[in-house]
């Protein structure tokens, strides 16, 4: 009996206990109402930012980041933002603290340090930036986003070897082929090395981008170290494998074609053997793979001179009619090397200049330059029957140059070409800004120099000035002393590379 009072009480108890939770307990819900106000700020934030209201996008997002300062993402999505418009000192100052608050957890800590390497790229502060993703693949060498952000940097400073390399793991790491540009990218450090007059390691390089592939640009940079060697013969054999290559190329190696056949007569005699020794074979393979490699312009503002203005002596001028004549007969009909032969043409033979006068009326009827060609050797044999007919083919009411008495409306403020006249533009949306145009192109605008400092002297080379004038301008400043860029533009050995990689190791896990 007395066990039944005391469950009933027991029971009793308890009911009167829920009651009164029931009716006076309130739970705490302010972390669900927190994460629901989270959710609904991040939303707004979404759709401010599709509609491009980067104010109201930031508003939001700091008003996550005041209410939560645990969670990390509406740090990484706020510094993003700023990026994004431009406030750089915003955006460092965000992914600066990041790193330096979340240094004990290593994931967190490469992500703030990849982002701020991207604010410092963004900013212009290029060393920064580069030193950035350098620590970013020290602690995770297959980060494709700092593999690749580290190339491009190395790239825009001239650090060619560099840029190639982490072209290669990142190639490696996604399964692509990348051999095309990193085959370009160790010419362009052979250059800048036979820039520096270091022959080695130029040779280096160009073995290294002979196992990618051949082409135009290698076999010019080959003929560039042949002729550093005084190897003319051999630098002639490796001009004309980039003709062959890349026939449109002749304006930009002609200059080093006439140097070397110079060359060879300045010898007191032929040199026989290989034209280097850049390959294992006697002689290069004639049908190389026809891979452009960007033309470089002698004169960039005015337009590329097919012939030098000093025109070679007559027995070069033969020797180099002939090479391009073996080109043609390999590659096909060429209207550059068309032209440049028609240039070269001595001018003691008339019955040669008038052959090459109808060569090239027949073979390339519709180009004006091959027409104007044709004018200047008629001129020059002074036969006023050809003459005639030269100039009725330029200015007759039908010829290549009657465009010239017709004009056309060109927009003075943008430059834009409408078809009949207008007193608005209707590209750039101002009025009156038509006038007419006769006969004459406008000049293109003069490239900006972008080099903080003039180059130093270097040596000559058999294509320009120094062999890297056709490389890209460094537009960064990579805050290395040239004895570092030398170093770093070397090829290493397998011993430096098993080091360097230990080295590496040492360092991340220090």
């Amino acid at each position: 009996m007395g066990a039944a009072i005391v469950l009933i009480l027991v029971g009793l108890g308890a009911m009167a206990a829920g009651v009164l939770l029931g009716r006076y307990y309130v739970p705490d819900d302010r972390q669900l109402r927190r994460t629901a106000r989270h959710s609904r700020a991040y939303m707004r934030a979404l759709s401010h930012l599709i509609a491009r209201d980067h104010d109201t996008v930031v508003s939001e997002l700091r008003t996550v980041v005041e209410e939560n300062v645990d969670d990390v993402e509406p740090y990484f999505a706020l510094g993003a933002m700023f990026r994004s418009r431009g406030e750089h000192e915003r955006a460092i100052r965000v992914h600066q603290a990041l790193a330096v608050r979340e240094r004990d957890k290593r994931k967190l800590r490469q992500r703030a340090m990849y982002e701020l390497g991207l604010d410092f790229r963004a900013a212009g502060m290029p060393r920064r930036a580069t030193r950035a993703m350098e620590e970013v693949l020290l602690e995770e060498p297959g980060h494709e986003g700092a593999l690749r952000a580290l190339a491009a940097l190395y790239e825009e400073q001239a650090r060619f070897n560099e840029a190639a390399e982490l072209w290669a793991r990142l190639g490696k790491r996604r399964n692509e082929d990348t051999s095309i540009r990193e085959h370009h990218l160790l010419v362009a450090a052979a250059q800048a090395a036979l820039a520096r007059d270091d022959l080695d390691s130029a040779k280096q390089l160009l073995k290294a981008a002979l196992r990618h592939q051949e082409s135009g640009h290698f076999f010019a940079a080959a003929a560039e170290l042949a002729a550093a060697r005084g190897n003319h013969r051999g630098a002639i054999e490796r001009l004309k494998q980039a003709l062959v290559a890349e026939p449109a190329l002749a304006p930009h190696l002609l200059p080093g074609l006439i140097a070397s056949e110079q060359g060879l007569d300045d010898e007191a005699g032929p040199r026989i053997g290989k034209p280097d020794d850049l390959e294992d074979t006697e002689s290069p393979a004639e049908d190389a793979p026809h891979l452009a490699s960007g033309q470089t312009a002698l004169v960039p503002v005015e337009g590329v001179a097919l012939v030098p203005s000093e025109k070679p002596l007559a027995s070069v001028s033969e020797r180099v009619l002939a090479l391009l004549a073996d080109v043609e007969a390999q590659t096909g009909p060429r209207l550059e090397i068309a032209l440049i032969r028609a240039q070269l043409a001595p001018p003691s033979d008339p019955n040669a200049q008038s052959e090459l006068a109808k060569d090239l009326v027949t073979r390339f009827p519709e180009a004006l330059a091959a027409r104007v060609a044709t004018a200047r050797l008629a001129l020059a044999v002074g036969e006023s029957d050809a003459v005639k007919s030269a100039l009725e083919v330029l200015v007759a009411e039908q010829g290549s140059l009657a465009w010239a008495l017709r004009g056309r409306w060109q927009c003075a403020h943008c430059g834009h070409r409408p078809g009949p006249f207008s007193w608005r533009c209707g590209q750039c949306r101002r009025w009156d800004t038509l006038r007419m145009e006769t006969g004459v192109e406008p000049p293109p605008l003069p490239p900006r120099e972008r080099r903080a400092a003039p180059r130093a002297a270097r040596p000559e080379g058999l294509l320009g000035a120094a062999p890297d004038d056709s490389l890209p301008t460094p537009t960064l400043d990579p805050g290395l002393s040239d004895d570092e860029l030398a170093a770093a533009g070397t090829r290493r050995s397998v011993l430096g590379r098993v080091g360097g990689w230990f080295s590496g190791v040492w360092r991340r896990d220090r």
